[in-house]
């Protein structure tokens, strides 16, 4: 069976395996189908609330959807949104969009008002398919979506779906098998380098990105995951983080399926039930960023937290979390490094994990189908030790991203010099282990979501009576950042709480500051250009509000 076993001493991933990969699975219509051939009635996927799907199930599935979103008039390369909480629906509806030759579009279930129009039109989203319980975010700017032609429900109606207007079924519809038993139409054959997914990623000094993700990306993405978790076909992997990023999507579900194993998926991470869900589903294996094993840690100890077979958690955290965590909770960790557009070109393979090899804290080192090196200013590699920017280049074909949609001048600048330049930096050990040390660039990372400083600022500077804005990042003590705003005013009735409230209604949860800092006026160069950095270094100042709990209040009383 392909590929092999990692924990196996022939399961060693080289340069060979990839290659092999790829070719074997052209893409990831070419890679459910071969594995439904090869595992047929073995359960791919468990859900939360008890339904399960066999490896056969999901390619048949899948296929009634291509089947009928090509007789509905789709062409290859139309784009389809997913705008859903985590579902089985959510995995068919993108394995199904993918076999009619269309390209997925995933959407940030956050997303609210401007951040959510800009999503659906930047990406030229022709249809959606919409978890019910999110059609009152979407009815809220359905006038300002003029290129929406057909809407697909997943669950039942409800007053807000009725609202929808144009073309509306539900997406049972799209699953039934009347137009596949009695219309003969052929699914487009895919090759490596066609579209995986569109992701939306957070700017940096601008607006968010769209990252158009290749079928050879993904799988290779998935094979580093294999290697990097000792991931095997008798392996059990637990899925909570949303679906619409690259972590749950590719890191967990296509993984699993390439190794024949099981993913048990839930709608959505409860730090309180976590070891339950893991010892109750006889988890082997789960993904993480630094603030879910914060909030855990924060925990009080339950006796779930150790009752558990083997873990390995592919987890993005710093040493003293890592630390931690391995001698709390009694799993292993292995380390890793990467983003949207390449894809975890950094790993420790599972060997090094179980045999205690890889340092608390390193991301390990470079996968086989990349090159990754540390750079200065000038483009020259450091020396050991140093910091500089990471960069990356594949050395096998379409294994990064495809470009920047629709921005041409984006897509070419990220690869000045022939590398794949991050905006992050890190530094090299004496054994060639790389580190993670901080970002380059004016972006704030929030609960495992990068945040756009740009974005934030354009939202509240459309608030009446502010003047000015600033949006940068403080320290949290989840280990990642807190958002914090200063800004100034014209009118002096302006409250940290109207602040709140236009941003509970314009903006993500996530985006929302917790600090409001109010200034006469903000620093500036001579040229007039805001210094953000004075203002980052300040941190919380005792002048700002603290925000957080009326947040968490609000927040409360609008579920």
């Amino acid at each position: 069976m392909f590929p092999p076993d990692p924990t196996s001493k022939k399961g060693f991933f080289n340069e060979r395996i990839y290659v092999e990969a790829l070719k074997r699975y052209k893409s990831i219509p070419e890679l459910i189908r071969k594995k439904a051939e090869e595992n047929d009635r073995k359960i791919c996927l468990i859900f939360q609330d008890g339904r399960k799907y066999t490896y056969a199930q999901i390619d048949l599935l899948s296929n009634n959807i291509a089947i009928n979103l090509l007789s509905r008039g789709f062409k290859k390369g139309n784009k389809i949104a997913i705008f859903a909480l985590n579902s089985p629906e959510w995995i068919l509806a993108y394995f199904g969009i993918l076999k009619a030759g269309c390209i997925p579009v995933t959407v940030n279930t956050s997303f609210v008002k401007e951040p959510l129009v800009y999503n659906f039109q930047m990406t030229d989203a022709l249809s959606v398919i919409l978890d019910s319980r999110l059609a009152k975010n979407f009815i809220n700017v359905q006038l300002s979506l003029s290129n929406i032609q057909s809407v697909f429900i997943i669950g039942n109606s409800n007053e807000d779906t009725n609202k929808i207007e144009g073309n509306v079924e539900n997406f049972s519809n799209l699953l039934n098998d009347n137009i596949s038993k009695n219309i003969k139409i052929k699914l487009p054959d895919l090759t490596g380098k066609d579209p995986s997914a569109m992701i939306l990623t957070s700017g940096t000094t601008g607006r968010s990105k769209v990252v158009v993700e290749s079928n050879s990306q993904f799988i290779a993405t998935a094979l580093d995951m294999i290697d990097a978790g000792g991931v095997a076909s008798d392996s059990r992997i637990y899925v909570y983080l949303p679906l619409f990023h690259i972590m749950a999507l590719d890191l967990a579900i296509i993984s699993s399926i390439l190794s024949n194993s099981t993913v048990y998926l839930v709608e959505k991470f409860n730090p309180s039930t976590f070891w339950k869900d893991i010892v109750g589903y006889q988890i082997t294996h789960f993904h993480a960023v630094g603030p879910i094993f914060e909030m855990l840690i924060k925990q009080n100890p339950s006796a779930e937290e150790k009752q558990h077979g083997t873990i390995i958690a592919i987890a993005y955290s710093s040493r003293e979390v890592w630390t931690t965590a391995e001698n709390r909770f009694g799993i292993k960790i292995t380390g890793g490094y990467g983003g949207t557009e390449a894809g975890i070109p950094v790993t420790s393979p599972y060997s090094e994990v179980v045999n205690g090899i890889n340092p608390p804290g390193s991301c390990g080192k470079a996968t086989p189908p990349y090159e990754v090196a540390i750079i200065d200013e000038s483009g020259f590699p450091v020396v050991t030790g140093a910091i500089g920017e990471i960069v990356i280049r594949p050395k096998l074909p379409w294994v990064t991203f495809l470009e920047y949609y629709k921005m041409q001048k984006e897509s070419l600048q990220a690869f000045t010099g022939l590398w794949f330049h991050t905006g992050d930096l890190g530094k090299y050990d004496n054994n060639g282990y790389i580190y993670f040390v901080d970002r380059s660039k004016d972006s704030i990372r929030r609960r495992g979501e990068n945040i756009s400083s740009f974005e934030v600022e354009q939202t509240i500077l459309k608030m009446d009576g502010v003047l000015e804005v600033a949006v940068y990042p403080v320290p949290s003590n989840l280990g990642e950042d807190e958002v914090m705003v200063a800004l100034s005013r014209n009118n002096s009735e302006l409250k940290p709480e109207n602040i709140i409230e236009y941003c509970l209604n314009n903006m993500p949860p996530y985006w929302i500051p917790n600090y409001i800092r109010f200034l006469d006026s903000l620093p500036k160069t001579p040229t007039g250009r805001i210094e953000k950095y004075k203002l980052k270094n300040e941190a919380v100042t005792t002048d700002a509000y603290h925000m957080a709990e009326y947040i968490r209040d609000r927040l409360k009383n609008k579920l």
